[in-house]
């Protein structure tokens, strides 16, 4: 019984051996994976962070393709016997289920390099990536590495691809130079893959000892744990799409800041080329403060000053860059809509009133004060005098007109507005003759000595008493003279008898410091008489500033002086009449 069950052993271990060296010839090789999909990721990965380490992102191009089948795979194993128990028969075992797998046929790996690339590193390539890829000779896996010189290609008829081992550019795995093509057999297989032979020896006593504990200890086998895959890695960060994101924020940027300043440069030459367009654009804009503000802040305060000031007035201009100070500066996009809208009203000025360019025979009278007019035109024809006055600004010829008597102004206004287009010839002859005699006119501050306004500024340094006792005595003395002094007439001391809605129209419109430092040492009833004229929003401030003010007398003084120049002014215009308040003052002593 031993030798025939030798015998049987023997028999069954040479046909176990020659299964075995069948199988492995047909079946070496043969990977399973589940997912082919996700295999190709795995791939891609590990050759990309091989890649990096020799190129830039820029520099390569990397692609993987796995083709492969779905099948089902069954253990290779015989049915499972259960060991026998006391009242029981054998049972003859369960045969495992097949689980459903992708078996990969093929492996393709393309590599494009638009470099260029030392040698070493292309072999280093040649010889890695089979590695990092599992490259396998029975699928005919391959590698085709491509190298692109930088610069224009000659043109190439086709893309052929080289299905060769040797082939320049492609690398397939398990063929050497000057190799001979693998046959069939299973001789030329061990031949061709010596690496082979001591898993083969491995896998026969495998075999062996698997049939001997079969035959002699049957026992249970585990059945093996079902194949888990691997995670699939997360795909790297695109950073690249946010980094073109932020250069392209920044190109807008520089493309709006360029035309920002395009803008500026064009309203800039045409408010100093032509001076008259910047009167006639703020005149366009008296309803849209914020667009004259935001022309400020465009051009800036030092070009507006000398652009936008003599339009609007120095204390008017004053107050509209302390509230353009306080603001926050404009988006350039609001900028660039102000700026736009100010140059296109400019060109449009510019097409509807071309620019005169002729010879004025008058042009000398820019160079003379109003006084100087006043004196070189005082012995003129009454028409003479309309010409002259029409040829300056308004409120120059207003100042001259009002020192002429009342019969006087009237004639002049009836001259000035019955003139036409004047012959040039007669044009220049007037202006020949006045510009020889205007080379004896006197000195401005001599001829512009006004003698009722002197004795007003006078007035106004003296005490109480002694402003009340001048005006007493002019009536008595020379009345024509306290007529026009009174009309002149105000000191800061007799603001609480200014009506109350006179009042704001003066101090709202001068700047916040110049009254608070008028305000100083005052009583506290032209205090509160002045507080109460602006908003109530506005008090608390105004008191807040007066309590910490501490300026010395002649800062005092002059503001002072400046709000009483208001007054003045208030009544040459006809808001106010300062002899009703200057008799009220009067009246107040007696």
């Amino acid at each position: 019984m031993v030798i025939k069950r030798l015998l049987m052993l023997t028999f069954a271990g040479g046909l176990a051996v020659l299964f075995a060296v069948t199988a492995l010839g047909q079946e070496t090789g043969v990977q399973y994976v589940d997912s082919l999909e996700v295999y190709q990721r795995r791939i891609e990965n590990v050759i990309n962070d091989r890649l990096a380490t020799l190129f830039s992102g820029q520099q390569y191009v990397l692609r993987v393709a796995v083709k492969g089948v779905k099948t089902r795979v069954v253990p290779a194993q015989g049915p499972q016997t259960q060991l026998e128990l006391p009242g029981f028969r054998i049972s003859q075992g369960e045969f495992p289920k097949g689980t459903e797998k992708f078996r990969v046929d093929n492996v393709t790996v393309r590599i494009v390099l638009n470099a260029t690339a030392d040698p070493t590193d292309l072999q280093y390539l040649r010889s890695i990536v089979p590695i990092l890829a599992d490259f396998r000779p029975e699928r005919q896996d391959r590698l085709i590495l491509r190298v692109i010189q930088p610069g224009p290609q000659p043109e190439a008829e086709g893309d052929v691809e080289d299905k060769s081992a040797a082939s320049v550019g492609d690398t397939a795995i398990g063929l050497e130079a000057g190799a001979a093509e693998p046959s069939q057999g299973f001789g030329a297989t061990l031949l061709a893959l010596p690496w082979l032979l001591p898993a083969l020896l491995g896998l026969i006593l495998l075999i062996l000892l698997i049939v001997m504990i079969r035959v002699f200890m049957p026992a249970k086998v585990e059945s093996p744990p079902p194949t888990v895959a691997a995670p699939v890695p997360a795909p790297p960060r695109d950073t690249s799409r946010e980094d073109q994101l932020r250069l392209d924020e920044e190109r807008l940027k520089i493309e709006q800041e360029k035309q920002l300043d395009a803008l500026r440069h064009g309203v800039v030459k045409r408010l100093f080329a032509r001076p008259e367009l910047a009167g006639q654009l703020i005149v366009h804009w008296q309803s849209s403060p914020g667009k004259l503000n935001a022309l400020i802040h465009g051009v800036g305060p030092d070009i507006s000053r000398k652009a936008v000031m003599e339009h609007v007035g120095r204390e008017r201009y004053q107050e509209i860059e302390e509230t353009v100070r306080q603001e926050k500066t404009p988006e350039i996009k609001e900028l660039t809509e102000t700026l736009r809208e100010a140059n296109l009203f400019l060109i449009t000025q510019e097409i509807t009133h071309p620019e005169a360019i002729s010879s004025n025979p008058f042009s000398f009278l820019d160079t003379l004060t109003w006084g100087q007019v006043n004196h070189l035109i005082k012995e003129e024809p009454m028409n003479v005098k309309a010409i002259v006055l029409s040829r300056l600004k308004a409120e120059d010829s207003a100042r001259i007109m009002e020192s002429m008597q009342q019969d006087l102004q009237l004639e002049l206004a009836v001259q000035i507005g019955n003139l036409h287009d004047l012959p040039l010839e007669m044009a220049k002859s007037v202006a020949i003759d006045l510009a020889e005699k205007a080379k004896n006119v006197p000195d401005a501050r001599l001829v512009e000595v006004e003698g009722p306004a002197t004795l007003v500024d006078v007035m106004g340094q003296t005490s109480a008493e002694t402003s009340r006792g001048l005006l007493a005595g002019m009536k008595s003395k020379d009345t024509k003279l306290s007529e026009e002094v009174e009309k002149r007439f105000f000191l800061f001391d007799s603001i609480t008898l200014v009506p109350n809605e006179v009042l704001p129209q003066a101090v709202r419109t001068m700047p916040s410091a110049t009254i608070v430092t008028a305000l100083q040492g005052a009583s506290r009833e032209i205090q509160t008489k002045v507080i109460m004229a602006f908003p109530e929003q506005a008090r608390t401030g105004l008191v807040t500033a007066l309590r910490a003010s501490r300026a010395d007398q002649d800062t005092v003084n002059e503001a002072r002086r400046r709000v009483v120049a208001k007054f003045q002014e208030l009544s040459k215009q006809g808001r106010v009449d300062l002899k009703q308040i200057s008799d009220a003052w009067q009246a107040q002593a007696s």
